[in-house]
């Protein structure tokens, strides 16, 4: 089973696990409201407040699905029916789940991954032809090692939901800051990027006697390690509880 899968699985089997036992009771002036005679009130709250996360982190924070999750539960789960308020971000579900099985819309940070996949592969290949071509000024490889990386790291940031602060411009020093800040890199993961961050910046430079083949080469192992970890990193939420 592919990760989209399990995700849509999850997120059927959380909307029926809400919904299960629920009735719709009419109000004596029109209208009405669910009820819910299975698990309890604490257990039926946690369920919705659980699945209003998964929204979050699924559907993303800035989508509509979740938006609109977030206003049934404010407007009725929150302090009116927890069942009502919990019915509606069921349907919210299975809804999401039947337009990404559509291909309507996607799962929140797929494209992310796909970005750092590619240049996991697709550029780092073209620096490993690089390194190997002994006609090749190591800055080629360096540069694009460099350039890898922000693609990654950007790509990273924005699968986490994270904003760079305001007037901030986007670097690799900017994004590995911000990574750190939120506890997802370690210090010694910005040690090795401000490493990588020098050599492309001596190479953009024109200043080619910092330069050696043999940093282009620990450039590119070293850009592999942390495109694996950044990889890591992008994948948020494929794996549901």
């Amino acid at each position: 089973m592919t990760v989209r899968q399990r995700v849509l699985e999850y997120a059927r089997l959380k909307a029926h696990e809400i919904q299960a036992g629920m009735t719709w009771t009419k109000a004596e002036y029109g209208g009405g409201y669910w009820e819910g005679h299975g698990p309890d009130e604490g257990l039926l709250h946690g369920r919705a407040v659980a699945a209003l996360e998964f929204l979050r982190e699924y559907a993303g924070p800035e989508s509509t699905w979740f938006e609109r999750a977030s206003q049934a539960w404010d407007s009725n789960g929150g302090n009116k029916s927890t069942a009502t308020g919990a019915y509606y971000i069921g349907e919210l579900l299975k809804a999401w789940a039947d337009q990404v099985d559509a291909g309507i819309t996607d799962i929140a940070g797929a494209q992310a991954r796909e970005k750092v996949g590619a240049v996991s592969t697709d550029v780092m290949e073209q620096v490993r032809q690089l390194n190997d071509d002994r006609g090749a000024h190591p800055a080629a490889a360096i540069v694009l090692c460099g350039a890898a990386l922000e693609t990654a790291l950007r790509a990273t940031v924005e699968a986490r939901s994270l904003s760079l602060p305001e007037r901030q411009r986007p670097s690799l020093n900017s994004y590995t800051q911000l990574l750190r800040s939120v506890g997802l890199f370690t210090a010694q993961d910005v040690k090795d990027v401000d490493m990588c961050g020098g050599l492309r910046n001596s190479a953009a430079h024109g200043h080619f006697d910092d330069l050696s083949r043999e940093r282009a080469g620990l450039m590119e192992q070293q850009t592999n390690l942390l495109l694996r970890k950044l990889s890591d990193l992008a994948a948020v939420g494929d794996e549901p509880d």
